[in-house]
């Protein structure tokens, strides 16, 4: 589907999503995540809702792998992430079935809504604490809706990183284990959307493609990060993003 979707579209069309995938890195680059939550409604207004997840599903797993890796002690930080990553296979697999039977109207009302609640759960960034009993069963609750995101939208992260935050990390605990949650789910994400008969291998081969203009977005923004106030930029972005959410819940409904 994806790489049907690009073949029979114009060079501007084909322009304007390398562009959307470089803003989208700017973002990353800039802040440190959020690629998604830009990337998606921007890439919506040229191609479907589900080229656009299909796309994004291994740029996701790209650009947060050096994170990710770093610093080591990768085996002992998937094991605390066990609770997150039991809750998200479920999710995943329950988003990814939901976004392949949406008619594309109902596909962009649902990711609209994501959007919305999204930039506003990131915005208002609600500061929990959880007890150590806790830990387990709440993991494996924001793991299953985080999964259904990231098949419905291809935004595994915001809910975990919610979860995450709850748990005490800061700092470089919380981007490595961030991180590695969104290589894993993206990895599965992309792995249960070519093992559907509406995508192939080649469709995998050009979302690796995608990551590129993603890299170069993040060399940017890296670069921008001592000229803005990251929690200035990362507010504007996400009203922008909520905007895009109502903007897509309106063609959703009226077109």
């Amino acid at each position: 589907m994806l790489i049907g979707t690009l073949y029979f579209e114009q060079g501007t069309i084909i322009a304007a999503v390398i562009c959307s995938l470089i803003l989208a890195g700017v973002l990353k680059g800039t802040i440190g995540v959020g690629m998604p939550i830009v990337a998606l409604p921007l890439l919506s207004l040229f191609i479907d809702i589900k080229s656009a997840v299909m796309l994004l599903s291994m740029p996701l797993v790209f650009s947060n792998l050096p994170q990710a890796l770093e610093g080591g002690k990768t085996g002992r930080c998937l094991m605390q992430l066990m609770p997150v990553i039991l809750g998200t296979i479920p999710g995943l697999f329950l988003g990814v079935r939901v976004l392949l039977e949406l008619d594309a109207h109902v596909a962009k009302i649902i990711a609209g809504l994501v959007l919305i609640c999204v930039g506003y759960i990131t915005l208002l960034a609600p500061r929990l604490q959880l007890q150590s009993r806790l830990v387990l069963p709440t993991g494996i609750t924001f793991g299953f809706f985080g999964g259904v995101l990231g098949g419905v939208a291809a935004m595994p992260g915001p809910l975990v990183f919610i979860f995450l935050l709850a748990k005490g990390l800061r700092g470089k605990a919380f981007t490595k284990e961030a991180s590695l949650y969104l290589v894993v789910s993206a990895g599965l994400l992309a792995i249960l959307l070519t093992a559907n008969s509406q995508f192939n291998r080649l469709d995998g081969l050009v979302s690796m493609v995608a990551t590129l203009p993603i890299v170069l977005g993040m060399y940017v923004g890296q670069h921008m990060r001592d000229k803005i106030a990251p929690e200035t930029f990362k507010k504007l972005v996400l009203i922008a993003v909520i905007a895009a959410g109502a903007d897509l819940l309106r063609h959703g409904f009226f077109s």
